[in-house]
């Protein structure tokens, strides 16, 4: 007589089916992407007869659209979070400006960009650096213009000054 696991009547047995019948795993719900993350389907930014900007902190998604209509549009990318390495923009103005806050890094590629009786001042160039995005504006401005330039030295000292400081203020002696 063998006195092994399986003669021993309180331990409990190991049979190699489970107990428990399989239960298929509940569907997930499909939740559309937000705007900006397909091309059919990039975030619109619209003004007309008013003043759009975006400023801060946000999300710049892979694929967005601006239409200045008598209007301005400011993108301000300093403190942006680009979500690709190659963002498409597309211009549907009409008479209106959009400007583009660029920061130190980025490019901006304004070969794609019609105009009518409109004016382009691409300041940043296309080529960007090694991790940096790429910021291809395509579409047309018609009466409007397209500014893309670099921040100005009374935003940057403005943005420092309104910061908050890490830690407490040092005492001076």
């Amino acid at each position: 007589m063998v006195n092994g696991p399986e003669q021993w009547p309180l331990m409990p047995r190991q049979s190699p089916t489970p107990d428990v019948a399989a239960v298929p795993p509940r569907p997930q719900p499909s939740r559309p992407l937000a705007p900006g993350y397909a091309p059919d389907d990039p975030l619109r930014l619209s003004a007309t007869w008013s003043t759009e900007s975006r400023r801060g902190r946000w999300l710049f998604p892979p694929y967005m659209t601006v239409a200045p209509n008598m209007s301005n549009i400011v993108l301000d990318l300093r403190e942006a979070i680009p979500e690709a390495e190659t963002i498409r923009l597309s211009v549907e103005g009409v008479a209106g400006k959009v400007v583009l806050i660029v920061p130190e890094g980025w490019g901006i590629d304004t070969d794609r960009l019609g105009k009518g009786i409109g004016s382009i001042h691409n300041r940043i160039g296309p080529l960007a650096l090694p991790g940096y995005p790429v910021v291809v504006v395509t579409g047309t401005v018609g009466l409007g213009s397209l500014v893309a330039r670099p921040e100005r030295f009374y935003e940057r000292w403005g943005r420092g000054r309104r910061a908050p400081k890490a830690g407490p203020p040092e005492i001076l002696r």
